[in-house]
């Protein structure tokens, strides 16, 4: 079950998070701060992919200040986020259309599979376990080159889905 808590976190971030938490586990997270977004679909300079890791403790959420809001008031806020880079997911889709191969650089694992970066400000998931098997163990880290193919698109996350990956 998805839940949806929001904090102030002056301290660290500088604004206000938001987060969706799916069987324990960060999937979307979002904070605002005077400046700009920094979300988990994207790239940030300072705070790298901005997601909790590991299982989240809610408990810590509500000692910090936090408190559980609605899915409704979540998507609001995701939306705006989103809304603002529309044009830009239009065009790395026109870009990278159906089939195309792809080569990118693995950045990130995610609870949703491993992020990897195409080409600047353009993004792509992969399943786990098919990389897995494409690969040496000793390959499957960030900064490790991955090929693979465009089969569909994350419109959630703006994100390319990578099929047939394989890791280098």
């Amino acid at each position: 079950m998805k839940r949806y808590y929001s904090w102030d976190d002056e301290d660290y971030i500088g604004g206000t998070t938001y987060i969706e938490i799916d069987d324990g586990y960060a999937t979307k997270q979002i904070a605002i701060t005077p400046d700009n977004y920094i979300a988990s679909n994207r790239k940030d300079k300072e705070h790298h992919f901005y997601l909790a890791e590991g299982l989240v403790d809610i408990d810590e959420i509500i000692k910090y200040g936090g408190f559980e809001i609605s899915e409704q008031y979540f998507y609001s806020v995701w939306n705006a986020y989103k809304n603002a880079l529309m044009d830009k997911w239009n065009e790395t889709k026109e870009r990278f259309p159906l089939g195309y191969e792809i080569e990118g650089i693995i950045e990130v694992f995610y609870p949703q599979g491993i992020v990897i970066t195409i080409s600047q400000d353009v993004f792509g998931i992969t399943d786990y376990d098919k990389s897995r098997d494409s690969t040496n163990p000793k390959n499957l880290y960030p900064g490790h080159k991955m090929l693979g193919k465009v089969v569909s698109y994350d419109e959630e996350n703006m994100w390319l889905v990578i099929d047939n990956p394989r890791v280098f």
